[in-house]
């Protein structure tokens, strides 16, 4: 079952970016990074469909990672590597124009949040879209070059030899659409893991123990601390919770004792037994 919903994420993904690519950037003449954007580029030179020379890029590009990343991460791109030319070609064929909006800026938008969700899906997925994902990761192993710094460059880049296509309007609408895409992506690989962090200060710290084991099936931990007002050693109560259990948490803690002391602060992530990890 788990397979099944893995593969259904990385196809849900890889069909959301091929149709906002053609339903929204290749009408509008937005420029875009990525094995998509270099498509872009080599047909303007060459006639050639986008999901044609995409399908070459990345396999390309698949070679390379296999070569100096190894199988593993190899494995991770292989399924968008074959998804995505395949499903870009069937949505080519369609004829899209501006079948939505003619609004230049709103096209951008839908393709940022598009895009960024489908690419959102996938890594959630635990795969890769791969394409020029796979060049920053070979520069990090090879130069110790960042990620995040080369995938910029590399964009950059992109953008730059499309500046002859579209001019650069172009350019400054494949901008808008490229930082939406981001975003969009972090908000669906947190979508639903949005967890909040809880220090209880309390004499109390035993009954409210109890209340997170029992009636919150949740876990928590000891901090062996020393109050500063008083100089008391006693123990605080640290617990990760989902969003939806703050409140109960809260208001069960300040039941136990109105006058603990409760730090809360939001977390991106959680891994361990409870969490990634059957209890």
């Amino acid at each position: 079952m788990k397979r099944v919903k893995m593969l259904s994420y990385i196809l849900a993904g890889n069909i959301l970016l091929a149709f906002a690519v053609c339903a929204f950037v290749v009408p509008n003449g937005f420029m875009l990074g990525g094995s998509t954007g270099i498509a872009l580029v080599i047909r303007s030179w060459i006639p050639l469909s986008i999901s044609t020379i995409t399908a070459a890029v990345n396999v390309t590009l698949f070679a390379l990672g296999f070569i100096f990343l190894g199988k593993n991460f190899a494995m991770t791109s292989l399924l968008s590597t074959v998804i995505y030319p395949l499903v870009l070609g069937v949505f080519e064929r369609m004829t899209f124009g501006s079948w939505c909006t003619e609004d230049t800026l709103l096209s951008a938008v839908f393709a940022g949040v598009l895009m960024g969700s489908g690419i959102g899906l996938v890594i959630r997925a635990g795969g890769s879209t791969g394409g020029m994902d796979i060049p920053p990761c070979i520069l990090q192993k090879l130069k110790g070059i960042p990620v995040g710094s080369s995938m910029v460059l590399f964009d950059i880049v992109i953008l730059g030899l499309q500046v002859f296509r579209g001019g650069w309007d172009g350019i400054l609408y494949g901008i808008v659409v490229i930082v939406l895409t981001s975003a969009m992506v972090n908000r669906m690989v947190l979508s639903g893991e949005r967890k909040i962090q809880m220090i209880i200060i309390s004499p109390q710290y035993e009954k409210i123990r109890e209340a997170i084991l029992n009636e919150l099936d949740s876990g928590m931990t000891f901090l062996h601390i020393e109050t500063g007002f008083r100089s008391e050693t006693q123990k605080a109560v640290l617990s990760v919770v989902h969003a939806k259990q703050y409140p109960s948490l809260r208001d069960k803690a300040l039941a136990i004792d109105e006058d603990a002391f409760i730090v809360s602060a939001p977390v991106m992530n959680v891994n361990g037994r409870g969490y990634t990890l059957a209890r």
